[in-house]
């Protein structure tokens, strides 16, 4: 009976560490941190100049989004930006100035 438990425990932990193998490979073959970064800094600035340049409605704006972009998306109407998040991996500000339009800031 010991020896079946070890053995599952085993080949869980064979599976757990394969796994993370994997995620690890995909993160760094399809550099997944570059493409949030690049995600989240369009998705606040296209919002930012829609919303602040353009003079349209959050709604309108935001269906410009893809389904997932809409959901990580916020507005602070107040300073004139808008910042995307991607799962708190990545995030980006964009700011609207007026006379100069949006810029994403550090």
């Amino acid at each position: 009976m010991a020896f079946a438990r070890r053995k599952r425990l085993a080949f869980a932990l064979g599976t757990v560490a394969l796994l993370a193998i994997a995620v690890a490979v995909v993160w760094r073959v399809f550099r997944v941190s570059l493409l949030l970064n690049i995600g989240t800094g369009y998705a606040a600035q296209q919002t930012c100049a829609c919303l602040f340049v353009s003079g349209r409605t959050i709604e309108s704006c935001i269906g410009d989004l893809e389904p997932l972009a809409r959901k990580l998306i916020s507005v602070d109407p107040g300073t004139a930006e808008v910042t995307a998040s991607s799962f708190l991996l990545e995030t980006a500000t964009s700011r609207y100035e007026p006379d100069f339009g949006c810029s994403l800031r550090d």
